[in-house]
């Protein structure tokens, strides 16, 4: 347990991961700033410990209103060190059914929650960072960012976008002592397939989901729907990586966070799978990929 705590600040903290890293690092005694839309949802697990502060933090909010809520914290009495040391990013929910269902109005909603939120709470801490020339700012991505399951294309989208988003980040505030990574998660034990966490378009389009529809919809919708609360991912052994990895514990002292952090055994058997399925791709294409050079 570190003598001087660090100070966490996490959004979407009264569930899932979120809750579960939570928890973890106020085990190790750290000072826990657990964010959610309505803090009455966020369990008396955390609220009840001396060191948890709830705060409301929509990452959908202007900017005005995030920096507010960032600078509150900063300043809280119970911020003994004042200043923000790990900051996750966990808000968000899965939209599920075809790409063509969605409104544009619900394919923004997705967007505006996954990716724009994660960038808005980016753009709040990070000058607290800079000031620092420390700190930690971890998105929670998914494994899903290296596929695009049919109706799962949205969801996929956004996780894809919070991964490339980390990784340019990484190399632009590196220098400043900000360490940036995006956890990518295969299937975990949580609410996230849970009905409110999980959501499905206003709009049905029998071609694709009816008897003559696309299987592979089919198969994915029906794949979440089994796998909801039978997910093989332990969310308390991912939130004891996820921490001791942030917080530099133990052997991750020395380690530098990689830029995009599988967790995961399935997350690593999809990806070596994507891998060797992409790499077979492009060789059978490559001619196609190599010929198309001005020729001098």
């Amino acid at each position: 347990m570190s003598s001087t705590p660090r100070v966490w600040l996490i959004t979407g903290a009264s569930s899932g991961l979120g809750r579960e890293i939570a928890l973890r690092a106020l085990a190790q005694g750290d000072i826990v700033f657990a964010t959610a839309r309505n803090t009455a949802k966020i369990p008396e697990s955390l609220t009840s410990q001396e060191l948890c502060i709830p705060e409301t933090l929509d990452v959908t909010s202007p900017d005005a209103v995030l920096a507010e809520t960032v600078a509150r914290i900063v300043s809280h009495p119970k911020n003994v060190p004042g200043r923000i040391d790990i900051v996750v990013n966990s808000a968000g929910y899965v939209l599920a059914g075809g790409c063509e269902e969605a409104s544009a109005e619900e394919a923004f909603a997705q967007f505006n929650t996954n990716v724009l939120g994660q960038l808005a709470v980016g753009r709040a801490v990070l000058p607290v960072l800079r000031r620092q020339r420390s700190g930690t700012l971890a998105n929670v991505g998914s494994i899903l960012s290296y596929l695009g399951p049919a109706g799962g294309g949205l969801y996929s989208g956004t996780k894809a976008a919070c991964s490339i988003l980390s990784e340019a980040l990484t190399g632009e505030v590196k220098h400043l002592g900000i360490k940036v990574t995006c956890i990518e998660p295969g299937y975990f034990r949580t609410s996230v397939l849970d009905q409110g966490h999980l959501i499905h378009p206003a709009r049905t389009i029998p071609e694709l989901r009816g008897p003559n529809g696309s299987e592979e919809m089919k198969k994915t919708l029906a794949m979440w729907e089994a796998a909801n609360n039978k997910q093989p991912g332990d969310p308390k052994k991912l939130a004891a990586v996820v921490v001791d990895a942030l917080s530099g514990n133990g052997k991750y002292a020395d380690r530098e966070l990689p830029a995009r952090l599988l967790i995961g055994r399935d997350a690593y058997e999809i990806w070596a799978a994507v891998q060797e399925k992409q790499k077979k791709q492009m060789e059978e294409w490559r001619e196609e990929c190599t010929s198309t050079d001005f020729t001098e």
